[in-house]
């Protein structure tokens, strides 16, 4: 499944197995409020759920990348 076809909780939960941060240390790396990070991240159906920002969405792409980058470093 490609990135863009990944829901939004997906998206979340495989950004948090890729850095293996707890999720406030994930939201604040990617300069995200802990407690916006926890609406993104509720059920499609939840009374708090709320669409990520595509700003958002390309910090914790950006926070992704480089987790990438310095692991094929290490693997290198």
């Amino acid at each position: 499944m490609s990135k863009q076809e990944q829901s939004q909780q997906e998206f979340l939960q495989e950004a948090k197995a890729t850095t293996r941060l707890t999720w406030d240390a994930l939201a604040v790396q990617a300069g995200i409020e802990p407690r916006a990070l926890k609406n993104y991240r509720m059920p499609d159906g939840s009374q708090n759920h709320r669409g990520m920002p595509k700003l958002a969405r390309r910090a914790l792409e950006q926070l992704l990348s480089e987790y990438e980058k310095r692991n094929r470093k290490k693997a290198a």
